[in-house]
């Protein structure tokens, strides 16, 4: 299996290096935004509300492939209504991932890309969460704070005028704290060389 995922893996970079992408890109690039996340509704959480992101990524673009690997921090924040314990919890999840875009149409004045992170996140909640329920779906799962998860983010986005960047995300990284969202970002280097 993992001789397979390995051949793949090769194929794909030997058919991006063939067709990559001959528009000159600077190096490093570096971005800094906001955005808006929400709760996947699961366990017995239901109502979650729109919180907000902020992250910031430093990116390096390989000369030969459309590709870009980096490094982002973000911190993400929102609210979940808990109707057993009838209270509000706060869910807060602090990341550090390293990331990776493949981009479509780069150097262009409109460009896309797809990419994934993974890393590390602490999440935090303001009270525990506690299910029991006998026909519960999570019957028996706790959750409480300074836990520390593996995340996985996959994402897509848009970036204008190489310097604005629209991204759609989802965060994965235990069931109470998964969230998805979309973020705008500044970014700063990177575009066509002159």
């Amino acid at each position: 299996m993992i001789r397979r995922i390995t051949t793949l893996f090769i194929a794909v970079l030997c058919c991006s290096a063939a067709f990559a992408q001959k528009v000159e890109v600077r190096r490093l690039e570096g971005e800094i935004g906001i955005g808006g996340v929400n709760g996947v509704n699961s366990l017995s959480l239901d109502n979650c509300s729109v919180g907000p992101k902020l992250y910031a990524e430093l990116r390096y673009n390989f000369r030969a492939l459309p590709i870009d690997a980096g490094i982002q921090a973000s911190g993400s924040f929102f609210h979940r209504d808990d109707d057993s314990q009838a209270q509000r919890l706060k869910s807060k999840s602090y990341n550090v991932m390293a990331v990776a875009d493949y981009n479509f149409r780069r150097g262009k004045n409109l460009s896309f890309f797809a990419g994934v992170g993974l890393g590390l996140g602490v999440l935090e909640m303001s009270a525990p969460i506690d299910i029991k329920a006998p026909n519960a779906q999570w019957d028996g799962y706790t959750t409480g704070d300074g836990k520390e998860k593996l995340c996985f983010s996959p994402r897509i986005g848009v970036e204008l005028f190489n310097h604005l960047r629209l991204t759609l995300f989802y965060m994965g990284e235990e069931r109470a704290n998964n969230h998805f969202g979309l973020s705008i970002g500044g970014v700063l280097g990177g575009g066509r060389k002159l």
